[in-house]
C-alpha cells in the first residue's frame, strides 16, 4: 500500500486485485492532495511569484521523487525547499525566496530565547557577556531582490522584477515578539552574527571591531550595534 502511494506504479496496485482499484485510486488522490495542500500552507509567497500552474507542477514532481519521511508534515516543506533549485535551475530568485519563507516558518516555532534589550545593559557585567541568535535566528545569503520580491508578496502589491544584487546580501531572520522578522545585515554586522551560532564573547567583538576600525570608533560602533540588536530582539545572552 505505501509503494503505491509513493509511487501510483499499477504493479502495487494489481497486489490488491481489480476490485480494490477505485479505493485505492481515492487514497492516491487524497495522500498527493494532502502533501499538495502542505507545501501551499508553507509556500503562499512562493506560489504567489511562481502563480498556481508551475508551484504545484514543481510541487507534484516533488511529491512523486521524495515522500515524507518524517513522523509529521511539518517537516516536509524543508524537503521542497531544498529542491528549488533543481526544478528550477535558471531561476535563483525563487530560490531564495522558497529559503526565506521556509527560514521564517522556522523562525515561529523556534525554541524560546530571551532577547537582550536595552533595560538589561546597566546591569551586565560586558567582560563576561556573550552574544548568540535570538529566537529561531539564521542567516541567509541572498544574491538577488528575493527579500524585496517577498515583501511586496506579503503586502499584496505587485512584485519588483527579479534581478540580481551588485554584491552578496546578508539577511538575518529571527523572532522577536512572536513575530518572525528579517533584514538585511551591514556587512560588518554579518560577520558577527556568522559567528553567533556559537556564543559570542563581546570582548571579542569589541576586538575585531577595533582591528578594522581603531578603539574609540570601535566602542561607537559596538554601542550602536548592541542598540539596535536590543530595539529588534535580534540577538540574546548566551547562557
Amino acid at each position: 500500500m505505501r509503494q503505491w502511494l509513493e509511487t501510483g506504479d499499477p504493479d502495487y496496485a494489481a497486489h490488491h486485485g481489480d476490485a480494490a482499484r477505485p479505493g485505492l485510486d481515492v487514497y492516491l488522490n487524497n495522500y498527493r492532495t494532502q502533501l499538495l495542500h502542505c507545501l501551499d500552507q508553507a509556500f503562499p509567497r512562493t506560489h504567489a511569484w511562481l502563480g498556481s500552474e508551475p508551484f504545484h507542477a514543481a510541487a507534484r514532481c516533488h511529491i512523486m521523487a521524495q515522500p515524507p519521511s518524517a513522523w509529521t508534515l511539518d517537516a516536509y516543506p524543508a524537503s521542497f525547499a531544498a529542491e528549488v533549485g533543481a526544478l528550477f535551475p535558471d531561476d535563483p530568485v525563487t530560490h531564495e525566496i522558497v529559503r526565506l519563507e521556509l527560514a521564517l516558518a522556522d523562525a515561529q516555532t523556534a525554541a524560546d530565547r530571551s532577547p537582550l534589550t536595552r533595560a538589561m545593559f546597566v546591569d551586565l557585567d560586558w567582560d563576561h557577556v556573550a552574544l548568540t541568535h535570538a529566537s529561531g535566528g539564521q542567516i541567509l545569503r541572498h544574491f538577488s531582490n528575493a527579500a524585496e520580491i517577498w515583501s511586496a508578496l506579503s503586502r499584496a502589491e505587485s512584485p519588483p522584477v527579479a534581478k540580481t544584487v551588485e554584491g552578496p546580501a546578508d539577511i538575518l531572520v529571527w523572532r522577536s515578539k512572536w513575530v518572525p522578522c528579517f533584514r538585511t545585515l551591514d556587512p560588518d554586522e554579518a560577520e558577527l552574527f556568522a559567528q553567533m551560532t556559537a556564543p559570542l564573547p563581546f570582548t571579542d567583538m569589541c576586538t575585531q571591531l577595533a582591528q578594522k576600525l581603531g578603539e574609540q570608533a570601535a566602542l561607537e560602533r559596538a554601542g550602536l550595534l548592541l542598540a539596535r540588536w536590543a530595539d529588534d530582539g535580534a540577538v540574546s545572552i548566551a547562557p
